[in-house]
C-alpha cells in the first residue's frame, strides 16, 4: 500500500470514528454510514479495532465480522467475534448486531439450536427498536433456524415480521418461503394457527392455505378457491403477489392431461382392488365437475414385456399413464432411455437411482413403514431394539432392512428371533428375551446342588428398549400375550400395518393391546365418505386389499399434482395411503398415521417424546 492510499485509509477511519462519537451509538453507522467502510478491507477494520478501545473497537470488530459473513468466511468470522468481550456493556444496537452475527454463524455451521438461543437471548431485546436492515437480518436468521428445528409456526412469524418491514421486503422469494412453511402444517395445525391469529395478515395467509388444502387434488377447484380468496382478502399483501406455486396453477390447469391410460393386472386381486379405488375416485371427481380425463384400461395380467403395451397406450392418445404394478415391468420402464409421456408406476424399481425424466414411482413400500416406525421409536428415546419376524426370505430381507435403518440412526439391535407359520411362540419369545439362557443356568446350578429341586424364577434380559414386530393379526394375537407371559409386558412393541386387518374385531384384537403401528388413513378412518361408499357397494375386504384400494384412489388423485410435487411447488399432499411427498428421484414417499390398540380398538396415538428431552 503506497503512502497516499495509506493516508486516505486512515483519514476515512478517522472520519468514521468522528461519526461514531457524534452519534453516540452505532445505529447511525448501520443505517446511513455503512458505505464509509465499503472500500476498507477486513484486515484494515481489524487493525483499527486493535488501535481502538471500548465501543469503537467493538464497532470495528462487528463490521469485520459482518464483512466476513457476507463473504461466507464463517470460520474466520467465528474467530473474530470470539475476541469481543463485555458485550453486555455495549449499546443495545451493538448487542443486537452481535447476537445476529452469532446466530448467522451458528446457522451456517448447522448449529440451529444454538442460533435460536442467540436470537431469543438477552442481547436481542426488542427487535422493533432497530433499523429495518438489522431487523431483516434478524428475521432471516430466525426463520432459517426455526425451520431447521421444525418450529414451523415460529418461522412463519419471522417471515411475517419481514413482511411488516414494508413493501421493499415483500418479495416473491419471501412469499414463496412463507407459503412453503405454511404448507408443511397439517390440518389441525392450520386450524390452531387460524384460531390464534391476531393479525389480518396472518389470518389471510392461513385461510389461503386452508382453502387450497381442501382442493389439493383438484386444480380447477384450487383456481376457483384462489379467485374467491382474492375477492374476500382484497387488502392482503399476497393478493397481488401470490406465491409462485399458486400463480402457476392456471398454467398447470391449461397443460393438464385429458386422456389417461391405466395399466393393471386385472386378473389378480391386487389389480382389481387398485382399479376399484381408482374408478371410485374418478366417479367422485365426476360428480363434482365434468372436467375429468378420459380413461382407457389395459390389462397387464399376462404381460412379460411392458414396451409393446406401453406403446399401445401412448398410441391410443394417452397423455399420462398410470401403472404398471408388477415390479419386473417397472424395472423395464426404468431401463428405457426415455418415456414419451408422464408415467406414474405403481411400484418401485429395484434401483433407486434417477430414472427417465417422465417416470414417477408410487407404491406401498414396507421400507417407508419401517423408516417411520424406527423414527417413532427413536423420538421416544429408545436406542436398543429387538426384532421378531416370520422366517421366510422376504421377511428376513425386511428384518435386515430394519436393522440397517436402525443402525444408521445410531441404535443397536440387541436380539432377534424368527418364527414359522405354526411356531411354538413360547420358544421364540424365550429365545428373544434370553429366558432359555436363564433356564439353562438354573439347570446347571441344580446339577451342582445336593438336592433334587429348588425355587427358581426365570429372568429376562434387561437391555431391550422396544420390540419391532413383523406379523399378521393372527400371529400377533399369539405373540403379544406370550411376551407378557415371559415378563416382557412392559416392553413397548412397534409393528407394521400388517398387524391390523382393518376389521372392527374388538374381542379378538384385545390380544394386540399396547402394540403401536402405522397404517394408511383410509384403513384407520372409517368416516371417509368415499370409503363408506365403497364398503356399501362393493365386497368387504381385509386390510391388505383395503390398502390397495386406497392406493387406487391416490393414483387417480395424484395425476394432476405430479409436476407440482416434482418441482417443489407442493411439499406434500394428504392422500388416503398417507401424507405423500416426492424425493429427488421422483419416488412418492408416504408418511402414515400412527395408531395403538387400546381395549381391542385401533386408536389414534402420539408416541410420547423422550423423557430426556
Amino acid at each position: 500500500m503506497n503512502r497516499f492510499t495509506n493516508n486516505l485509509l486512515w483519514i476515512t477511519l478517522a472520519c468514521s470514528l468522528l461519526l461514531l462519537e457524534g452519534c453516540g451509538s452505532s445505529a447511525g453507522v448501520v443505517d446511513g454510514q455503512r458505505a464509509v467502510y465499503d472500500s476498507i478491507s477486513v484486515d484494515a477494520l481489524l487493525e483499527s479495532a486493535e488501535r481502538s478501545t471500548g465501543v469503537q473497537a467493538a464497532e470495528f470488530l462487528l463490521l469485520a465480522v459482518e464483512e466476513l459473513l457476507q463473504g461466507e468466511e464463517m470460520a474466520q468470522a467465528a474467530a473474530v467475534i470470539a475476541d469481543l468481550d463485555q458485550v453486555a456493556s455495549l449499546p443495545t444496537t451493538l448487542q443486537f448486531r452481535y447476537a445476529i452475527a452469532q446466530a448467522e454463524i451458528a446457522n451456517q455451521q448447522l448449529r440451529y439450536d444454538e442460533a435460536l438461543s442467540w436470537l431469543q437471548g438477552n442481547f436481542v431485546g426488542n427487535p422493533g427498536e432497530h433499523s429495518p436492515a438489522l431487523q431483516a437480518r434478524f428475521y432471516h436468521a430466525l426463520a432459517s433456524a426455526s425451520l431447521a428445528t421444525d418450529e414451523v409456526t415460529q418461522a412463519i412469524d419471522a417471515y411475517l415480521g419481514l413482511s411488516a418491514l414494508g413493501p421493499d421486503y415483500r418479495t416473491q422469494n419471501l412469499h414463496d418461503a412463507l407459503w412453503s412453511a405454511l404448507v408443511q402444517l397439517d390440518q389441525p395445525q392450520l386450524d390452531s394457527l387460524a384460531n390464534s391469529a391476531s393479525t389480518y395478515e396472518l389470518r389471510g395467509w392461513v385461510e389461503l392455505a386452508r382453502v387450497l388444502r381442501l382442493g389439493q387434488f383438484n386444480v380447477k377447484g384450487q383456481l376457483d378457491a384462489v379467485a374467491q380468496w382474492r375477492r374476500i382478502w382484497s387488502q392482503h399483501t399476497a393478493r397481488e403477489l401470490l406465491p409462485t406455486a399458486l400463480a402457476d396453477l392456471q398454467r398447470i390447469w391449461d397443460q393438464r392431461p385429458t386422456r389417461l391410460a391405466l395399466l393393471l393386472p386385472l386378473q389378480t386381486p391386487a389389480g382389481n382392488a387398485i382399479q376399484e379405488g381408482f374408478v371410485s375416485a374418478y366417479y367422485q371427481a365426476l360428480s363434482v365437475s365434468s372436467d375429468v380425463p378420459q380413461i382407457a384400461v389395459f390389462d397387464t395380467s399376462n404381460t412379460r414385456e411392458i414396451a409393446p403395451l406401453y406403446n399401445a397406450a401412448v398410441a391410443s392418445g394417452a397423455e399420462l399413464i398410470i401403472g404398471p404394478l408388477d415390479k419386473v415391468l417397472v424395472n423395464q420402464l426404468r431401463e428405457m432411455q426415455s418415456l414419451p409421456v408422464p408415467t406414474l408406476a405403481l411400484n418401485y424399481a429395484d434401483v433407486p437411482a434417477p430414472s427417465p425424466t417422465n417416470l414417477f414411482q408410487f407404491g406401498l413400500a414396507p421400507e417407508d413403514e419401517m423408516e417411520q416406525a424406527a423414527q417413532l421409536a427413536w423420538e421416544a428415546g429408545y436406542r436398543q431394539a429387538a426384532i421378531i419376524t416370520p422366517q421366510t426370505e422376504d421377511y428376513l430381507r425386511l428384518r435386515d432392512s430394519f436393522a440397517e435403518i436402525w443402525r444408521n440412526k445410531g441404535g443397536l439391535l440387541v436380539s432377534e428371533a424368527s418364527f414359522t407359520g405354526d411356531s411354538d411362540y413360547g420358544r421364540i419369545v424365550k429365545k428373544l428375551m434370553a429366558i432359555d439362557a436363564s433356564e439353562d443356568r438354573a439347570a446347571r446350578l441344580l446339577a451342582l446342588l445336593p438336592r433334587n429341586n429348588m425355587e427358581f424364577i426365570p429372568r429376562r434380559r434387561q437391555d431391550i428398549d422396544f420390540i419391532f414386530l413383523i406379523a399378521n393379526p393372527r400371529q400377533g394375537r399369539q405373540l403379544k400375550p406370550t411376551l407378557a407371559f415371559y415378563f416382557a409386558e412392559d416392553i413397548p412393541v412397534f409393528a407394521l400395518p400388517a398387524i391390523y386387518d382393518g376389521q372392527q374385531n374388538q374381542s379378538a384384537n384385545r390380544d394386540l393391546d399396547g402394540i403401536v403401528f402405522t397404517d394408511a388413513p383410509w384403513v384407520l378412518n372409517s368416516a371417509d365418505p368415499l370409503k363408506a361408499e365403497l364398503m356399501a357397494n362393493l365386497r368387504q375386504v381385509q386390510g391388505p386389499l383395503q390398502r390397495l384400494r386406497a392406493m387406487g384412489v391416490d393414483s387417480f388423485r395424484l395425476y394432476p399434482a405430479l409436476q407440482q410435487l416434482s418441482t417443489g411447488e407442493l411439499e406434500w399432499v394428504q392422500g388416503t395411503t398417507g401424507s405423500l411427498s416426492m424425493n429427488p428421484n421422483r419416488r412418492i414417499r408416504r408418511t402414515l398415521d400412527v395408531a395403538k390398540f387400546v381395549n381391542g380398538i385401533a386408536s389414534p396415538y402420539t408416541v410420547p417424546p423422550s423423557a430426556s428431552d
